[in-house]
């Protein structure tokens, strides 16, 4: 298993999808940069908020294509029957691409975060722990939704579930305008609505710290430690139920 992280991870690091996102977060940081010169009262506010949104964005996108993709282009390319002619179990292939996955955004997060720390430092003494969690926070939503996109991928086509991911993504923030919408459009059985509608999606709006007024607050160890829950409990889902669409998926 550690070789087919190994070898997906060295694939997809060649790939020059990967170098693009890689190379217009960066840019996108440096913009960032360059709004924050135009604010003399609020210069590191916009360089931290655009910053750590570009990075989020770019994880995300690393996130979807590569965990929406992994499988289809195995079984395109029928690289996947000789590991299958093997005696190794199905979820193990996947825990491979979940792997690799995991250490390209890791990688990722490493180089956008050091670039918006340097720019971040540039505009003023700036630094604490709280900016290192914002990037870990970062970090777990992007495999919250790489295992989903990763579920999906079993049962539906690349783009499609390309496209249902990212809207998994965005739901995920949504939930409240939901809520408040259906309150105001006095749709019935809201509150049921609701509550359903918060058990298929993530709730990454309870922890949003990707913001200026966050890095200069004092964290909640509560929050960190549901954040944390909420992530892994979403990732350990999302894998099971691939792994159990996986073993029953007819590879011709």
């Amino acid at each position: 298993m550690i070789s087919l992280i190994w070898v997906n991870t060295q694939e997809w690091f060649r790939l020059k999808f990967f170098q693009i996102v890689l190379f217009i977060s960066f840019l996108f940081v440096c913009f960032s940069q360059l709004l924050g010169s135009l604010s003399f009262t609020e210069q590191q506010r916009l360089v931290v908020d655009f910053g750590l949104a570009g990075i989020e964005i770019a994880l995300i996108f690393i996130a979807c294509f590569f965990s929406t993709h992994s499988l289809a282009k195995e079984i395109e390319r029928k690289t996947i029957l000789v590991v299958l002619s093997r005696p190794i179990p199905r979820w193990k292939i996947l825990i491979g691409f979940f792997g690799s996955l995991a250490i390209l955004n890791l990688v990722a997060v490493i180089v956008l975060g050091a670039t918006l720390d340097v720019f971040v430092t540039s505009a003023g003494e700036f630094f604490n722990l709280n900016f290192i969690l914002a990037l870990a926070i970062i970090y777990l939503k992007s495999l919250v939704i790489g295992s989903i996109g990763l579920c999906i991928s079993v049962i539906a086509r690349p783009m499609f579930a390309f496209v249902l991911t990212i809207t998994m993504w965005l739901m995920s923030y949504s939930i409240v305008e939901l809520q408040f919408f259906m309150e105001k459009a006095q749709i019935e059985n809201s509150k049921e609505i609701y509550a359903v509608i918060s058990m298929v999606f993530p709730q990454f709006y309870k922890f949003n710290w990707k913001s200026y007024g966050f890095l200069k607050a004092i964290p909640n160890p509560y929050d960190i430690s549901w954040a944390l829950l909420h992530s892994v409990g979403w990732i350990c889902l999302s894998l099971y139920i691939a792994a159990m669409l996986f073993r029953k998926k007819e590879i011709v």
